[in-house]
C-alpha cells in the first residue's frame, strides 16, 4: 500500500510506530497555515486534537481531491488541488452501531480498521475500495468505467481518468460521501412472503 505526500512516495508499512517525517512536517506546516489546531471527522464531526509526533490524531488524515466536508483544507499536491480531511478512530473501527456507514447501493459496511491510525493516506480512504457497479460509473454520463471484478490500485481510484463513452477527464471514482454511503440500516433482501 503507497502514499504520496506532496512528490515523495513512503511506504506505510514500512513505516512502523513513528510514521515518515516529511509527511507529518506537511500536515502540521499546513494545518498551522490554517490556524487549525484541531480538526473534525468527515462522518461523526467530532473535533480531534492534532498532536506534533505520531500519532498525530487519534484517527487518521487522507487526500481527496473531493471536498467532503467545509472544514477540509486545501492543499496543492503535484499541482493537484486536493483536501486534507480526517477521520476518527471510533468511526474507522466502527466502534458503535452510529458510527457505521454503509454502501447506498449494495449495502456493504465500509470498514476502516485496517489503516493505520495517526499518519496520512495520499488517496480518498471511502473511494479505494468500491464494493459494487454504482461506485464505477462516470461522474458525467452515469455509464461504467471498469467492469464490475476489475480493479485498481487503492491509489488510482483517486486519479482523473477519461471516461471512454464520453471522454470528460474527472475523478469520476471520487464522489460525495452522501451520495455513497447511509448510516440507515436496511434489509438487502427481503423473504417471499
Amino acid at each position: 500500500m503507497l502514499a504520496c505526500a506532496l512528490i515523495l512516495t513512503v511506504c506505510i508499512e514500512d513505516e512502523g510506530n513513528h510514521g515518515n517525517d516529511d509527511t507529518r512536517l506537511f500536515i502540521l506546516s499546513t494545518l498551522a497555515g490554517q490556524h487549525k489546531p484541531r480538526v473534525s471527522c468527515a462522518l461523526c464531526k467530532e473535533t480531534l486534537h492534532v498532536f506534533d509526533r505520531y500519532p498525530l490524531v487519534d484517527g487518521t488524515f487522507f487526500l481527496s481531491p473531493r471536498q467532503h466536508m467545509s472544514s477540509a483544507v486545501e492543499v496543492k499536491v503535484e499541482g493537484r488541488t486536493q483536501y486534507l480531511t480526517c477521520v476518527c478512530m471510533g468511526c474507522l473501527e466502527r466502534c458503535d452501531l452510529d458510527r457505521t456507514i454503509r454502501c447506498r447501493f449494495c449495502g456493504q459496511k465500509w470498514d476502516g480498521s485496517s489503516l493505520v491510525l495517526g499518519t496520512m493516506y495520499s488517496y480518498d480512504i471511502f473511494m479505494a475500495t468500491p464494493c459494487c457497479a454504482e461506485r464505477l460509473k462516470c461522474n458525467n454520463c452515469y455509464k461504467p468505467l471498469l467492469h464490475p471484478h476489475q480493479r485498481l490500485n487503492y491509489s488510482d481510484y483517486s486519479h482523473p481518468v477519461t471516461c471512454p463513452h464520453c471522454r470528460v477527464v474527472d475523478t469520476h471514482f471520487v464522489k460525495p460521501l452522501s451520495y455513497c454511503f447511509t448510516k440507515r440500516v436496511f434489509p438487502l433482501f427481503q423473504q417471499w412472503p
